[in-house]
């Protein structure tokens, strides 16, 4: 009886094995049809807008390097900050648009998974199930990603957390400053 479970075992292990083992690429055509149906468009849109509020903490460090400030007091200043982020979003928004940038994308997806995994996902976006997720999945990211934010800020803004922060650093650096 144990002999013959341990066969069973044995072969199931080779059968999984060898099912992995023969897994055909991703066809590009295939992966093409599933980033069309998954709307990496718009998670790619979503995306820059969640990242607006680093691009408009980057513009205004530009903008007070470049005046030579620490703060920004004028209405011109301000107007100045508000067209620099555009700048940053569109510049960045023309980058995730590229050919290039699309083609590593489809890169990434044909190197990750095969074409059966291609298929049964394309499979389940056709369903109603499928594209309801989709769409809640985009919701989802960009609320763990605002919210990820929002601990981090909190975080980095706790005195406690800064401090020990600073001394983490202070440790990190100390040879650096020792050897000069």
């Amino acid at each position: 009886m144990n002999k013959t479970i341990s066969i069973l075992i044995m072969s199931l292990c080779c059968v999984m094995a060898t099912e992995n083992t023969f897994a055909s690429p991703a066809q590009k055509k295939s992966v093409k049809e599933l980033i069309k149906l998954s709307d990496l468009e718009n998670l790619l849109h979503s995306s820059l807008d969640e990242m607006q509020p680093a691009l408009d903490s980057k513009a205004e460090s530009m903008l007070l390097k470049i005046l030579g400030k620490e703060k920004l007091t004028t209405n011109q200043e301000h107007l100045a900050l508000v067209e620099l982020s555009q700048l940053l979003k569109d510049t960045s928004s023309k980058m995730f648009m590229r050919p290039e940038t699309l083609q590593a994308i489809e890169q990434i997806y044909t190197e990750t998974l095969s074409e059966e995994e291609v298929q049964a996902y394309l499979k389940f976006l056709r369903t109603p199930e499928g594209k309801s997720i989709n769409q809640k999945n985009l919701t989802i990211s960009s609320n763990v990603f605002q919210y990820m934010n929002n601990l981090n800020q909190k975080t980095l803004n706790d005195p406690e957390q800064n401090l020990k922060l600073k001394e983490q650093l202070l440790s990190i650096i100390k040879p650096l400053i020792q050897d000069e």
